[in-house]
This record gives C-alpha cells, structure tokens and sequence, in this order.
C-alpha cells in the first residue's frame, strides 16, 4: 500500500489524537499508529504506556482542559474528573470526529529516518520493509524513562518509580518516603498518609507553592484564566497571584513546609489541597535532598537519617525518542531542536506534538499545534510565499527566553501556558486569508446565547454528554 501521500501521527494519547482530528478535519492525508491495543496513552491504565494509577484525577480543571470543539457536559461532568471519566471522553472524542477508520492498534514504531527523496521511512514491527510516508508527527509522549536519581549506598529496601505505583494498595502499612514534589508525587503521599499509620516523607530540593484545586469556590484555572484576559504587565499578575494565595492559604511555612525560593510563575505548578494539610496535622514530614543510602536507612544532607520500606522517585522522565536518532530531534545538550516545541528547523515534515510543559491544558496547546501544521502542510502545497515565511522562522537560532523557569530538567519543556497559546495563534494568523479559506469547511463549535460579559465562563461550547463505561475503540 502507497503511504507516500499521508503523514505518520506516531501515538494515541491525547496529543495524537488531537493532531488526527485537524488533519482530518483539513483533508490532510495520515495513520494515526499506536503500539498497544487501545487508545489513551498516558490516561489508559490497563496499558504499558498507562503511567495513571486508581486514584489518578485531572490536576487541572475539566472546564480548563477539554479540547475547546469537544466539551463535556458541565451538569454532569465532575470539575476534576477521574482517569477512567478521561479515557473515556477520549472514546468519545474519536467518535465525535469519526477518527476510528485512521487510527491502527498494535502498530509499534520502531525506526523513523528520513530519505533522500524528502519522504520518511517508517518502521514497524512485525513488517517487513518499511512504509514510506509523506512526513512524521511524534506524539508518543515523553513520558516513557523515568528519571531515576542515583546516590552512595545501597538501599535494603523495595525502591519504585511513580511510573510503577497504580494503587494506595503498594503502600498499606509500610514507612514511605516520596522523592519529589510535583503533581505525581503529592498525589502519591497522600494515598500513602491514608494507607499507613506510619508519617510519611517526602524529600524536597527546594520549597515549592502548592496552589489549592478551588479558589472561593471557583475551579482555580478558570480563575486564572479570567485574571490571564486582563490586560496587565506579568509582574502585576504575578503580584496578584502571589498575594491571593498568601491570603487565602498562608505561607507554606505556617503547614511546616519549606517556603519556595522562587516566584509563583517560575516553576510548574503543584495542584493540592492535601499537602499542607496533612503536613500541619503531622502525617507528612519534609526532609531536604537524599545524601546517601545505609541499609534500610535513608540519610538526607541535614544529617538525618530515617528507616523506610519502600523509597519512591516522582522525579519525572527523561525526554526520549528511541526510535529516531537522537540527533535529529535533540541539540547537544539533550534538549529537543523543535520551533515552538513543534516544528523542526530542518526537516518540514517532521513535527512534534504535546512536546511541552505549561500551567495548563497540554491537550488544548496539541490542538493548536496541529491547526498550526495542518496550515503549514497546505502552505507547502498550496502557498510558497507563506511557507517560505515560516521556514525562515522556524530555522532561525532561537530567541533567548523572555520568561525564567526555575533551572531544573524538571522544566526542560516547560512554557506559560497563556503566552504559548498566543504565539501559536498569531503564528496561525500569519499565514494570511489566502489559507484561511480553504479552513471554511472545517466545523467551528457552536455556541449558545450571548452571556453577560462580567460572566467568566461566557462563551463555552454546546456540551456534549460522555457517557462513562464507553467499550474500547479498538474492541469495535
């Protein structure tokens, strides 16, 4: 079969399936190829790729995370909804925009190079040759090899990764110490302060702020994103969030944590209500960065030293593509090359998508994403003085940061989800009218009667109902 004409969207998870939809919705040729037997990625837990566990909830609000032309229903639809409720508004998704007939299961891509020609070879396993396609998407994810931190000593202990933890089951009754402080890692603590009698700990570097899941009752994304509209420089915003939080909570140093060493804005955000307040009840414990292993202790740099069962490393994954040369997609420092996390400065039809951390919806950033190909793909074809402008942008040596992440590899990707947004639809602009109409027959959301403009939630899609305990797409 001819595959010369289609690109290869590689995974789907979220980010593919959101690429697959606006190829699809563009007339753009493609496979949608995924290595295990159902969709999800990351969000389907009876898969390898599943990295969720039972008590896994989205860390950031439904109403601020759906893709914007596929909303749930807000009667409905919990504010933080569950893994299973996700996955299945995935299923959902993929029969909303009739992407089953794309989408091919059980396909593990193995190699990927690019050919003489300006085509790609793709390799899968159990084919003989490879397919040749048109232009490769990677969307498989970065969640894949952990990032596993080693220190002297040797550990009599079970040492895990998050990427191994799927239930409060794995930690019943044992003395657990949790390396890290993202989203996984709080979530990970909590389960096990409610399943040992034992205090639990968790080892930081650095304090971090813990930003409640409601502010006065709000989803607090969608507060934030109200605040985001506002018109400000970023140091009132920052000002404004800052001082909010230290009202309404306090300083994490009155909870008997270590307050943060760095802005609000300057790190990605943890989402959790519980850490601070299983820690001012004494069920959770903060120690400083692991020194060294001693037997069945762990000793910290403050020179103390704790008996545990079980040490757990939330510490995040190394960014890895194992079937493409490393060269091609990462510079010397093991950074990924890719323009805006997305398109690569060479090769025009290779593309990246969810390649990016934010303070918000990783899911909506792809979907911007593959408008912003899908509008390149027709300037290539359709459009040479557009795609000549985006060529020089994108080939250009990077511009210097103009927001400063806190310097950690937990931030390697990481972008303001707001100013991300931005650039990429002024990028979608860019490519002028002429582009614009062939996109008049692609379907728009439909929106409901006009809301009053003090209303932060004016304007939402029509919902549309997910049904829970949806069969598998690949089971139809």
């Amino acid at each position: 079969m001819d595959h010369s004409t289609k690109f290869c969207v590689i995974g789907a998870g979220a980010s593919g399936l959101a690429v697959a939809k606006n190829f699809k919705l563009h007339a753009i040729p493609f496979d949608c190829l995924e290595r295990e037997a159902d969709l999800g990625g990351l969000w389907n837990i009876a898969t390898k790729s599943g990295v969720v566990y039972e008590t896994t909830h989205l860390v950031s609000a439904a109403t601020s995370t759906w893709f914007d032309d596929y909303p749930m229903d807000e009667a409905t639809c919990l504010a933080y909804p569950s893994h299973a409720q996700i996955l299945d508004y995935f299923r959902g998704f993929v029969r909303h925009f009739e992407l089953a007939p794309h989408i091919a299961f059980g396909c593990s891509v193995q190699h990927v190079a690019p050919r003489a020609d300006k085509l790609w070879d793709v390799t899968i396993a159990g084919e003989n040759r490879p397919r040749v396609y048109r232009g490769v998407v990677l969307a498989n994810g970065h969640h894949h090899v952990p990032r596993m931190p080693s220190y002297p000593g040797r550990f009599a202990g079970e040492i895990l990764h998050s990427s191994a933890y799927r239930s409060p089951r794995q930690l019943r009754d044992k003395r657990i110490l949790v390396v890290g402080a993202g989203n996984s890692a709080c979530d990970i603590a909590r389960d096990a302060a409610h399943s040992s009698g034992s205090i639990v700990t968790m080892s930081f570097r650095r304090g971090y702020w813990f930003i409640p899941k409601f502010l006065l009752g709000f989803p607090t994304h969608d507060v934030v994103t109200t605040i985001e509209t506002l018109p400000m420089p970023n140091i009132v915003r920052r000002i404004i969030f800052e001082v909010s939080l230290w009202v309404l909570q306090g300083p994490p140093s009155r909870y008997r944590l270590p307050d943060p060493d760095h802005h609000i804005d300057q790190a990605h955000p943890t989402m959790s209500d519980d850490i601070p307040r299983l820690a001012a009840h004494g069920r959770i414990q903060v120690k400083p960065e692991i020194e060294r292993y001693d037997g069945a202790n762990v000793v910290f740099k403050d020179g103390t030293s704790t008996a545990f069962d079980t040490v757990i490393f939330a510490t995040g994954y190394k960014i890895e593509f194992p079937f493409i040369d490393s060269a091609l997609v990462n510079n010397g420092e093991g950074r990924p090359l890719f323009f805006k996390h997305a398109f690569h400065p060479a090769f025009d039809t290779l593309f990246a998508a969810g390649l990016v951390q934010a303070n918000g919806s990783i899911w909506r950033l792809a979907d911007y994403q593959g408008r912003l190909m899908a509008r390149f793909i027709h300037a290539l074809d359709k459009a040479p003085a557009s795609a000549a402008w985006f060529r020089r942008l994108k080939a250009a040596p990077p511009a210097a940061k103009a927001h400063h992440f806190v310097g950690s590899e937990r931030h390697t990707l990481e972008a303001n989800y707001f100013v991300y947004r931005r650039q990429l639809k002024r990028l979608t602009r860019g490519f002028g009218w002429s582009l614009a109409r062939l996109e008049r027959k692609v379907p728009r959301p439909v929106y409901g009667p006009p809301k009053p403009w003090w209303d932060w939630r004016a304007r939402k899609p029509a919902p549309v109902v997910v049904q829970s305990g949806t069969p598998p797409i690949a089971a139809e």
